[in-house]
């Protein structure tokens, strides 16, 4: 999964996918809130799953749904995000 994901970024961030690594961050790599939400659709489109995103002060929120409980998620690395794919993923799978 974290794989798809590295390509995902690597395709909107125009960027070697060979430079990312499961510690890299979407600000560092320069991504603009217009960036994070090509990413996130194209996630959504990948994976068949529903993100809501909210723009924090220093960092991009995931509003994730699940059976009972609704979280908001930091995501900071693209391990984090892919993580966060997973969970959602599996959620809509009913795992």
């Amino acid at each position: 999964m974290i794989d798809q994901v590295k390509r995902i970024i690597a395709k909107n961030l125009r960027v070697p996918i060979e430079q990312l690594t499961d510690d890299t961050k979407l600000k560092d790599l320069g991504a603009d809130s217009l960036d994070i939400i090509e990413i996130v659709y194209e996630i959504e489109e990948n994976f068949g799953i529903n993100v809501t995103i909210k723009p924090g002060e220093s960092s991009l929120l995931v509003k994730s749904e699940t059976a009972d409980t609704e979280s908001m998620v930091e995501l900071g690395t693209i391990a984090e995000i892919a993580r966060v794919v997973e969970t959602l993923v599996a959620t809509k799978s009913g795992r």
